[in-house]
């Protein structure tokens, strides 16, 4: 048969994109081993072959469709007009009668939809065709003769069969005297031609829908690359416009209710639910937007999806009353396994250094608080979802995330309030199948579904309130949704040791984000600014500023910030349109590193190696554990261009700090620097 372009045949490319790339045959193979894996299953009545037939010829039934499309990558999901393009009618392309066996599978279809099957088909083993040449199937008599002899060809040495009766979320009663009806069916009873006698005396029928189901639940390379071309698309869009909500004026921000906020997760979750006819009622599974302390244990577990609240305002969720402090936020893919929650913040957590080390307003305090534990969570999770990567044991990844979130508490100088964090902490990690619904973890087939981390910190006290009368600030989450992958190595010497990744689909959604929301902090920010205009300024003589800067740091909760850089004499300031005013003075900085790779086409990077004293004047998401930051300046920018011509020369000469800019090589970056460049460069060239 010759070969053909599948949009010549008004088949949508789309619909072939997992068949034609690289490893489409293994793919298709792998399907095929899967459903044949129902039929081997230790089982006295285990059928010993599983019949789909598409189209009029079983009253178009879903559960067929179902199997058909899996097997076949949804080639069936064609809408009416896909088909129409063809030329060919709808009957004659879904003329399709598939028997599958544990070692072999019969297929039949016609000369026209051949060509459309083939590139699908082609690498089955033990496969069967019944299918007629185009001159013989000229002859409509004979073309039906010719499908009801291969039907019964098919299933002769069968005496057990299974239907896909059902699709997944309709689920049906399974009733052979409906499937005795169907057109091709009925006619097996046909003197002559047909198999002696009613199919369904003959064979011994039954329902195997639910195994198919946990089939099709299954990962593999194809709802793998759905996944991430499509779903987590439309997932990070969804973020994408819960993030426009906030992008607003101050007085409107601090009104926003969680009803508004939450707006665009529970429209997405609740349209794809009306569609995909199958419910998930855990908590774990439902999207949620909560304000400062209505985010208590109570209101997370209960589902605030089916209520949300017009009541609950930025401006009255915090302690006493006042503004809020933070919110946790989750989104969940309704039909699929992608999930993530976030904890973000609605003030700064740093004040800007003006030369002085003024002790940090109380409201900052809090927030500070609350974004250090926040800071030891993600850690924890992260540390968590590495540990099950590479031991499948929750049990370990349990301990491991609670030891580094212990750990995580000493280093950000949270040891008093240990013992009362302790017991409000809890971790998990579910696995959840291809439709977004929860599966037990110690399920062998786990390895190959999307699994969610989540750690919550709850009703975490006003821990800087003293006497035990501050209040509640809420709680705090974060989650990640993660995939593993596990091959089994044959070492030199004959051991077998197991080699183990993992990757997190979910990471590109930001972990930390913040608000101004309060008239002193946006005072303070622009009390800032403008005080480095001034000759008393604690940062020197202003050389150079401008937009289009990012600034980066190894922190796990920091990616690049966009923003404007300002070099002095004396060190730099960053201005961010969400966290305001970073001052980095020369006296809190160890050295200045600066690597351009020797090339006009390479990001420049500005490393900058700090002291712990600039900690309190730093937002809580830059605090890495190595102490550096990363200014990246992109080639052919104006703060690119700038930095050399007034800032790279005076900078190379020594001062009364005793720092200069030293240039470096590439071997001169660490590995962490070598990544946060990496990334850097790989963003210029997206732009």
């Amino acid at each position: 048969m010759d070969s053909f372009d599948p949009q010549q045949l008004g088949l949508s490319p789309a619909r072939f994109a997992g068949t034609f790339g690289s490893g489409a045959a293994s793919v298709s193979c792998s399907r095929l081993r899967q459903v044949q894996s129902v039929l081997t299953q230790s089982s006295k009545s285990q059928p010993d072959g599983i019949l789909c037939i598409l189209g009029i010829d079983s009253r178009y039934n879903e559960g067929c469709r179902e199997l058909a499309n899996y097997l076949l990558f949804g080639l069936y999901s064609q809408n009416a007009t896909d088909f129409e393009k063809t030329g060919f009618s709808e009957e004659i392309l879904d003329d399709v009668i598939l028997l599958i066996k544990s070692d072999s599978v019969h297929l039949y279809c016609n000369p026209v939809n051949y060509r459309y099957l083939l590139p699908y088909v082609a690498h089955w083993r033990n496969l069967h065709f019944h299918c007629m040449t185009e001159n013989e199937y000229e002859d409509e008599e004979a073309a039906e003769e010719f499908k009801i002899s291969s039907f019964v060809d098919m299933v002769r040495d069968c005496s057990r069969i299974g239907i896909p009766y059902s699709s997944q979320g309709h689920l049906q009663i399974f009733d052979m005297f409906v499937v005795e009806k169907w057109p091709i069916v009925q006619a097996f009873a046909l003197e002559g031609i047909g198999g002696d006698g009613f199919f369904t005396m003959k064979y011994e029928l039954q329902d195997v829908s639910l195994s198919l189901w946990n089939v099709y639940s299954r990962m593999d390379p194809a709802s793998l690359e759905n996944m991430l071309s499509e779903d987590l698309a439309v997932f990070e869009h969804q973020w994408t416009s819960f993030f426009a909500n906030f992008d607003t004026e101050i007085p409107f921000l601090l009104e926003l209710s969680e009803s508004q906020a939450g707006e665009p997760f529970r429209s997405y979750f609740g349209h794809g639910m009306l569609s995909s006819h199958i419910t998930e009622n855990s908590p774990h599974r439902q999207p949620f937007v909560l304000f400062g302390n209505h985010s208590t244990r109570d209101n997370l577990s209960a589902g605030s999806f089916n209520f949300p609240s017009e009541g609950h305002l930025v401006r009255n969720t915090g302690p006493a009353g006042s503004f809020a402090k933070h919110m946790v936020a989750q989104c969940v893919s309704p039909k699929g396994p992608l999930a993530c929650s976030r904890t973000y913040f609605f003030g700064a957590t740093h004040v800007p250094y003006l030369g002085d080390n003024e002790k940090l307003p109380r409201t900052t305090e809090q927030i500070r608080l609350l974004s250090q534990i926040y800071a030891a969570v993600i850690e924890a999770v992260l540390a968590g979802i590495a540990c099950y990567a590479k031991t499948c044991s929750l049990a370990k990844a349990k301990e491991v995330a609670e030891h580094t979130l212990e750990s995580g508490l000493v280093f950000t100088e949270l040891v008093p309030f240990k013992a009362d964090l302790r017991s409000k902490v809890t971790f998990h990690i579910h696995a959840v199948n291809n439709q977004g619904r929860i599966v037990p973890l110690n399920n062998e087939d786990t390895l190959s579904f999307v699994k969610t981390a989540r750690m919550t910190v709850y009703d975490i006290p006003d821990l800087l309130g003293g006497g035990g009368g501050g209040g509640c600030l809420g709680s705090v989450v974060f989650s990640e949704s993660f995939l593993t992958s596990r091959i089994l190595v044959k070492e030199k010497d004959g051991t077998i040791t197991p080699e183990t990744s993992y990757i997190i689909l979910t990471a590109a959604i930001p972990r930390f984000c913040s608000w101004l929301v309060e008239d002193s902090e946006i005072k303070l920010s622009e009390k800032t600014l403008q005080a480095t205009k001034g000759d008393d300024c604690c940062l020197g003589t202003l050389l150079t500023g401008g937009k289009g800067a990012y600034l980066y740091s190894n922190s796990p909760q920091s990616g690049p910030e966009e923003g404007s850089a300002y070099f002095f004499s004396g060190g730099l300031l960053f201005s961010h349109r969400h966290h305001g005013s970073i001052v980095i003075a020369k006296e809190h900085v160890d050295a200045f590193s600066f690597y351009d790779g020797d090339s006009t086409s390479v990001v420049a990077a500005l490393l900058i190696h700090f002291r712990s004293s600039i900690l309190p004047h730093l937002p809580v998401h830059f605090h890495g554990s190595s102490n550096f930051l990363m200014l990246a300046l992109f080639p052919k920018s104006k703060i690119y261009q700038a930095f050399y011509s007034e800032v790279f020369s005076p900078w190379q000469q020594q001062d009364n700090s005793g720092l200069s800019l030293k240039v470096i090589q590439e071997d001169g970056l660490s590995a962490e620097q070598k990544r946060l460049h990496s990334n850097a460069q790989k963003l210029f060239s997206a732009l």
